[in-house]
């Protein structure tokens, strides 16, 4: 049965693309069977996985063909170690199809159910929002995994994404848990970063786990372009790996 986690934050630009493939393919490196599922309009993940998103909307191999068109799942599935569930720009439709769909909010879930002994991990890189694909995320999630960008108006939205997740647990998905918060794009060397680091322990580290920080560098940059996470440095990820390791122990 697969582990289910929701990588999100309802703020943008604070690495949940990059944490999603890294993590991905950290566990794949450990013999385990992964699928990420590209919930995001914005197709980042399916980019930096080495896909067109243009091309796979016009081959129906999106997760919006998966949840509207009736495509079979077997189609929309890409490759292998780790597995992809691409998306493409229309799935910015989502948000009022979901509306009108009378499981709106546990599509993504009756959807995905059949994968479940397939895979061992599934990793859902979730939209920069908390609507309706951020809901659908949460309802099929085991775990949430919240990467956050070491500043202090990253750290402010965190309170009301835990407010979603508490809604999440009263509606949609009782046994929904918090896997932890990753610190990311952190510098070091700047006192703002270390200063922000040393507010999101204080603030939540006696309730959650906060893992170790994930540096800024450019070697993600590179890694987008090239899709070859193997050329970032063990260090640098060592929060990604604290991840890998934490996932691995609720695997069943």
């Amino acid at each position: 049965m697969a582990v289910t986690i929701a990588i999100a934050n309802q703020k943008g630009g604070v690495a949940k693309t990059t944490t999603t493939f890294h993590l991905a393919h950290a566990l794949t490196r450990r013999g385990r069977r992964v699928l990420m599922i590209d919930d995001d309009p914005q197709a980042s993940l399916t980019v930096y996985a080495g896909h067109d998103p243009r091309i796979l909307e016009g081959r129906d191999q999106t997760l919006h063909a998966l949840l509207f068109d009736r495509q079979p799942v077997d189609k929309v599935l890409l490759g292998e170690a780790p597995t992809l569930l691409p998306a493409s720009i229309r799935l910015a439709s989502a948000e009022s199809e979901l509306v009108a769909a009378w499981n709106g909010a546990t599509l993504v879930r009756d959807k995905l159910a059949p994968l479940a002994n397939r895979f061992d991990v599934i990793l859902i890189d979730c939209s920069p929002s908390l609507g309706l694909l951020t809901v659908n995320a949460l309802a099929a999630a085991d775990q949430v995994l919240v990467p956050v960008k070491t500043d202090y108006l990253s750290i402010m939205g965190v309170s009301l994404l835990f407010d979603t997740i508490d809604r999440i647990r009263a509606r949609l998905n009782s046994g929904l848990a918090i896997l932890g918060l990753l610190p990311t794009i952190h510098d070091s060397r700047n006192r703002h970063d270390r200063e922000a680091l040393e507010e999101l322990t204080a603030a939540v580290g006696a309730k959650h786990r906060v893992f170790a920080p994930v540096r800024r560098t450019t070697a993600f940059d590179r890694a987008s372009v090239t899709s070859a996470p193997d050329e970032i440095r063990a260090d640098i990820i060592r929060g990604i790996e604290e991840v890998a390791d934490a996932i691995e122990r609720e695997i069943r």
